[in-house]
């Protein structure tokens, strides 16, 4: 972790790319939301695929409409995510490592630098940082943040 934190300009719509990690709905184990090869061109609307490992549980979704990026369930399946955690009397949650990540070295910052207008792409929507809700930004909740962030890493195999 480091003193400055210095705003990369993910948006929301950059972390479908990667997987989502959900709730399996047929064992409870960690899933995976995938976007299937060759489907980049669409962007958050590419194809998926939803994998439980554990019980081999399998599912596809193909469509034009996602849901809000506001609550702790994937945008696709609408199920459950694997890294959420109560947190300052709200939910705690991150789609995967890389959200889990940022989310972290944002709150573990003590310096916090946005994104400069110059650096913006013209018409990219708000970043993920910038959406963030005040009791994640505030330094009055940055410990118990990051102990629950801990908890959510402590689930992944290679935490």
């Amino acid at each position: 972790m480091s003193e400055r934190f210095r705003d990369p300009g993910t948006s929301w719509y950059d972390l479908p790319a990667d997987e989502i990690l959900v709730r399996c709905p047929r064992c409870d184990g960690r899933a995976a939301v995938l976007p299937l090869p060759g489907g980049t061109d669409r962007g958050i609307f590419a194809p998926r695929r939803l994998l439980c490992p554990a019980c081999g549980y399998v599912r596809g979704w193909e469509g034009d409409r996602v849901g809000w990026y506001d609550a702790p369930e994937d945008p696709y399946f609408r199920l459950p995510l694997w890294l959420s955690a109560p947190c300052c009397g709200h939910t705690l949650w991150a789609y995967g490592r890389r959200h889990l990540d940022l989310l972290e070295d944002h709150v573990a910052a003590r310096h916090r630098e946005r994104l400069l207008a110059s650096d913006r792409d013209r018409g990219r929507p708000r970043t993920l940082v910038e959406s963030l809700p005040d009791w994640i930004t505030s330094a009055k909740h940055r410990e118990e943040i990051l102990r629950a962030v801990a908890r959510m890493r402590a689930t992944l195999d290679d935490a």
